[in-house]
């Protein structure tokens, strides 16, 4: 009677060995059709993407990711925002080439395609640069791409626009904070430094007779975005220093350039804001040259295509003002 109940257990154990041993089998081979898988998509992977190296450089990649997502906007219009050599050159990506002083030079490279022949090589007119150059403006899918939006690339919309209007401009592209930090400054000093570097340009091009500061405001985005017919711009606001002795200049062309833009759209401006006492810069470099505006394009939370669309009529209307200047 034992013998028959050490060989039914002994039965039994054997079964759940048996069993035990069949589950772990299938274990083992899910693995190693799971991990097969595995290999077999790595290796797809790799010649897909191989095979896209060889029929599809980088760029033209690039190119194409950038006008799929802009495909809600007016493509001609945001035709640099849509090169990719603009894309990777001006967005801090940027290149930089050490020419042996304490300010290292951004180099970008505009394709001779993209140059407008009513400029091929005129004196520069219009000095455009920012003072506080690291102020962004909201992030969209271009981050994807380690490319911010600034208002240096601003800078370089706009004097692409006035290109295209036989305008020769020129972006201040030294680095304020490298002028602050080699000279021991603080964020404060910020004017001071690109006052260095518009001395600089002007004994450089003495031609220059226009001076754009270009900057973003704070405020909120119910204040600084305007929709026109289904499109949306960003708004702006001139800012006039009154602590310099020939101030009223400076604001007689703040004040003519801000109707101009209220004859485009009435809503498009925010006004000229006029500055002084504690606290404020008093200047803004303004005293520099009669024909220097400081100008806000949107804020922090506009887009770099709304940017884009007001810039286009910034540019018609500093054209319009130079104009008349010279029939003057």
């Amino acid at each position: 009677m034992q013998l028959m109940v050490y060989n039914v257990l002994k039965g039994e154990k054997m079964s759940r060995l048996k069993l035990r041993n069949g589950l772990k089998s299938q274990i083992l081979k899910l693995i190693l059709v799971i991990i097969l898988i595995i290999i077999s998509f790595i290796v797809t992977f790799k010649l897909l993407y191989d095979k896209i190296d060889i029929e599809m450089d980088n760029n033209t990649y690039l190119g194409y990711l950038v006008k799929d997502s802009f495909s809600n906007y007016d493509l001609n219009d945001l035709k640099r925002l849509s090169s990719t050599e603009f894309l990777l050159k001006y967005s801090f990506g940027i290149e930089k080439i050490n020419t042996g002083t304490n300010v290292d030079i951004v180099t970008p490279v505009i394709k001779n395609e993209e140059k407008n022949d009513k400029t091929t090589n005129k004196e520069p007119l219009v000095y455009i640069f920012n003072t506080h150059q690291t102020e962004g403006y909201n992030r969209n899918f271009l981050e994807s791409f380690n490319i911010n939006n600034t208002v240096f690339i601003a800078s370089h919309i706009l004097k692409e626009y006035l290109q295209d209007l036989g305008i020769s401009s020129i972006v201040e592209e030294n680095s304020i904070v490298d002028v602050l930090n080699t000279n021991g400054w603080k964020y404060g000093y910020s004017y001071k430094a690109s006052r260095i570097l518009m001395e600089n340009a002007y004994k450089e091009n003495p031609s220059l007779n226009f001076f754009i500061d270009l900057h973003r405001d704070a405020a909120s985005y119910e204040r600084t975005v305007l929709e026109i017919e289904g499109k949306k711009y960003a708004k702006i606001l001139f800012v006039v220093g009154l602590e310099h002795d020939n101030y009223e200049k400076n604001l007689a062309l703040a004040k003519h350039l801000n109707e101009k833009v209220k004859e485009i759209n009435p809503s498009l401006s925010r006004g000229v804001l006029e500055k002084k006492g504690p606290g404020v810069n008093g200047k803004y470099n303004q005293d520099f040259n009669q024909n220097t505006i400081l100008i806000e394009v949107g804020g922090q939370y506009n887009y770099i295509e709304e940017v884009n669309n007001t810039l286009k009529i910034v540019a018609k209307v500093i054209y319009e003002y130079l104009e008349n200047e010279k029939k003057e």
